[in-house]
């Protein structure tokens, strides 16, 4: 019985997949253009926005499989930053100090452009700062990250021209951490969904074409057409912005997706923080809005089983979480409202990928979990490399 539930379970599914197109639909979705965007993430569409601002007369489309973009761009935390100290520590060791720089520098211009392109009221932008803070058993590290702010702001300002920006700073709202702490004031704080809706809004301004809900099961690359259940779409240049889920599509290429959990509390009456926070080498990451405490990340704990493409909260992430959620606020315990999950982007190095596959296909893809800083930055990438400027 079983058996043959799943069978015409699977069925249903199946035909579920294959849209009821009508012939307007697909004459719409299939029409010859310029460029073809695949997924309308903050990449993508950033990506489809820069082409038009330099290209007004070409012709854009982008293909996206979920209602609102599927990966992290809406279910992201809404740091809006460019890195802790402990986090660039490590990237130093693993990249060295120029590639390093370069994807700092990346980020940090890629949040300007986010906010010169959407405007800090749209997004509910808010430089409060980063805070790196420290568990009384890590002093090891914190000595090791204080002892380098001197040189990360020598050479941030020297090649990247940002103003000194880490200081030591003092702890006195969580007496389970350490006293001493690292403030960042130059990041800050934004709401996700209100900057996706507003890069939305400015894509179909510009008369992008944006195509919702249409999944993509493989890209021919010989036949220059991107293969769905229902009809093939050809393209004569193909931009591919799917980061997480990338190797669906382009198996070889160097990036896997993670999931990253996230939980928010029910509202604490009058509650508030002053700045966004990081720990545990920039893996755990939390704030406040709306009188609640955001809290994220934690995948350090268990690599191999976040290391997957599929949404989904577990037991063992949510749990070290809720253990964390009681060192931000051990005065009692806190109802958990909502959690969720999104999924990240990376590879072998921080450093994003953004290149040409062949003649027709051009890839942007490996935000490694800084998608809000480094999104528009690499969309404006794209669009000069395929407008061959």
């Amino acid at each position: 019985i079983n058996s043959l539930f799943l069978r015409r379970f699977s069925q249903f599914e199946n035909r579920a997949k294959i849209m009821n197109y009508s012939f307007w639909e697909k004459d719409f979705i299939t029409r010859d253009t310029d460029f073809t965007i695949l997924g309308a993430g903050i990449v993508g569409l950033s990506t489809a926005i820069s082409i038009k601002e330099k290209s007004p007369y070409s012709f854009v489309k982008i293909i996206e499989r979920g209602a609102m973009p599927y990966g992290a761009s809406t279910k992201n935390a809404g740091f809006s930053c460019f890195g802790s100290i402990s986090e660039l520590i490590n990237d130093k060791k693993s990249m060295g100090d120029m590639d390093m720089l370069d994807v700092v520098n990346m980020r940090y211009k890629g949040l300007k452009y986010l906010r010169d392109r959407c405007g800090d009221d749209v997004i509910e932008y808010r430089q409060c700062g980063g805070t790196e803070v420290f568990r009384m058993q890590d002093s090891e590290l914190q000595d090791q990250c204080i002892d380098a702010i001197p040189w990360f702001n020598e050479v941030m300002q020297k090649f990247l021209l940002i103003k000194p920006s880490y200081s030591v700073g003092t702890n006195t709202l969580f007496p389970n951490f350490d006293k001493q702490t690292i403030v960042n004031h130059a990041e800050g704080s934004i709401n996700p969904m209100k900057m996706m809706n507003r890069l939305l809004s400015k894509a179909r301004s510009l008369g992008i074409d944006i195509n919702l809900g249409v999944e993509v099961d493989e890209i021919d690359l010989a036949g220059r057409k991107l293969i769905t259940r229902s009809f093939d779409i050809p393209y004569n240049h193909l931009i591919v912005c799917t980061n997480g889920f990338t190797k669906r599509l382009l198996p070889n290429v160097d990036v896997v997706g993670v999931r990253n959990q996230v939980l928010i509390t029910k509202p604490i009456r009058g509650f508030e923080l002053p700045s966004c926070y990081h720990m545990d080498g920039g893996y755990v990451y939390f704030r406040s809005y709306d009188e609640r405490i955001l809290l994220g990340g934690g995948r350090n704990i268990d690599l191999i089983g976040e290391a997957t493409d599929q949404f989904g909260n577990t037991d063992t992430i949510i749990h070290y979480l809720q253990g964390i959620l009681k060192d931000i606020y051990p005065l009692r315990t806190l109802e958990i409202e909502h959690t969720w999950s999104g999924i990240l982007g990376v590879g072998t190095s921080k450093f994003p990928i953004c290149e040409h596959i062949d003649d027709h296909v051009t890839i942007g893809v490996r935000m490694g979990g800084m998608g809000v800083a480094i999104g528009s930055y690499l969309g404006d990438e794209l669009a000069d490399m395929v407008l061959g400027n």
